[in-house]
Formats: C-alpha cells, sequence, structure tokens
C-alpha cells in the first residue's frame, strides 16, 4: 500500500513539474500598429515582450477586428467556405523561443475579403508556453545595415550560443519608425552560404556561427532604424 502511494505521489510531482515547465501565461504587448496595404490586404504588425523569468515559447497573438464604432468584426476561416466565421485572428511571434526580457516581432497579413467589416482598429492579446529552460540560445553579432534602393541590407552573424544545437535557424529583421514602433519585418533561413541562393540548414551547432544577408523593404517610408533577431525551434 505505501509503495503505491510512493508511485502515485511520484507520478502527481512529476505531472505538476511539467505543468510549471509548460504552463500558459500572458505576454506584454509593447506596440503594434494596422494599416492597409495597397493590394487589398489588412497588416497587423508590432512587438512582444516576455516578462518572466523563463523563455516563452509558441507565443500566440489573437487579434480581434474592429469597426468605427468599436464592435468586433468576424473573419472567415481558411477552410471550406461554408466553415463558418472566426471572432479573433491569430498569429504567432516570429521568434519560436523568446528568452526573458528580450522581445519579438509579429506580422499579420489578412486579405481584406475575408473579414466582415471595414476595420478601423483593432485588439490585441497574447499567451505562450512558460518554459522551465531552453538548452539552445542564440545572439546576433557584427550587423551592418546600408540602404539600397527602397530599403536596408543587413548583414550580421548568428551564433549559437547554447548547450543544444539551434534547430531551423532564422534571422528576423524588424524595421522600426522614429516613434520605435515596428513597420516592416522580413526573414531569412539560415544557408550554408548566408544568401538566399544557398542550401538552407537544419540547424547551427552549438558554438558554431553562420552569416546571413537580408534585405528589408521599406514600403512605407518611415523605417529609420533596423534590428535583427534570432530565431530557432522550440526544443
Amino acid at each position: 500500500m505505501k509503495t503505491r502511494l510512493f508511485i502515485l505521489s511520484a507520478v502527481i510531482v512529476l505531472f505538476s513539474e511539467q505543468l510549471w515547465a509548460q504552463s500558459e501565461v500572458p505576454v506584454e504587448i509593447v506596440s503594434y500598429s494596422l494599416r492597409e496595404s495597397g493590394v487589398g490586404s489588412i497588416i497587423v504588425v508590432g512587438e512582444v515582450r516576455n516578462t518572466h523569468p523563463n523563455p516563452l515559447c509558441f507565443v500566440q497573438i489573437d487579434i480581434e477586428y474592429l469597426d468605427d464604432k468599436g464592435n468586433p468584426i468576424g473573419v472567415d476561416r481558411f477552410t471550406a467556405k461554408d466553415a463558418g466565421t472566426m471572432a479573433i485572428d491569430q498569429v504567432m511571434a516570429s521568434r519560436g523561443v523568446i528568452p526573458p526580457g528580450e522581445t519579438s516581432p509579429f506580422e499579420r497579413v489578412r486579405d481584406m475579403g475575408k473579414i466582415k467589416g471595414a476595420v478601423r482598429s483593432c485588439k490585441i492579446t497574447a499567451k505562450g508556453l512558460r518554459l522551465k529552460e531552453s538548452n539552445a540560445a542564440a545572439t546576433i553579432t557584427n550587423v551592418e545595415t546600408a540602404r539600397e534602393g527602397n530599403g536596408f541590407r543587413i548583414r550580421g552573424i548568428f551564433n549559437a550560443t547554447g548547450k543544444a544545437p539551434c534547430k531551423n535557424p532564422v534571422a528576423i529583421a524588424a524595421g522600426y519608425d522614429k516613434n520605435g514602433k515596428i513597420q516592416a519585418i522580413t526573414t531569412f533561413s539560415l544557408t550554408n552560404d548566408g544568401t538566399f541562393r544557398g542550401t538552407p540548414l537544419r540547424q547551427v551547432d552549438a558554438g558554431k556561427s553562420q552569416g546571413f544577408n537580408i534585405l528589408l523593404r521599406n514600403e512605407t517610408g518611415t523605417i529609420e532604424s533596423v534590428k535583427v533577431f534570432p530565431s530557432f525551434e522550440c526544443d
């Protein structure tokens, strides 16, 4: 009987630790903006921050579109036409893992034909899974930015700084306006030669580095500064 109680207690403790290691928590919205594109889309772009003492993964941003009276507007589902309407649109943060105290961009491009009304504003909330730890980690160094046409050419180094390899490594370039709000995002999946023509890398091993070369387009004409974020698959 005592043995059974001991096993049951151990299972409960283990289950509790797993819940704590991957519990869902709210995520801070730093800022966001909404605009219409010239090709019939609504674009919501912004930034979230991890205010928790643990890394976050699978950070989901929920977007509620509002009309001129502040009333919510539904959104068609992506599946068959008769599948109904969603009250809230969703997108994942650009970074697969957000370390404590750091931020991640996010962007949602939605066909205006899928939205059930004229959008005048939106309401944003976010949530993510809190990890006990992340064995993979990365930094971006040696960033060089130069204007190129209607945009910015960005070069730098992705460094795998954790105990485990960074799987599906990505460099994310975000352009900020004079008020510090993100206006555009572009992502670059790392390749063996650092260019779009190279072979995609499945991972960057711990302690290794890889260069990248990104073009960030300044379609709004309001970008004044650029920041690059590392991203990798949640382990």
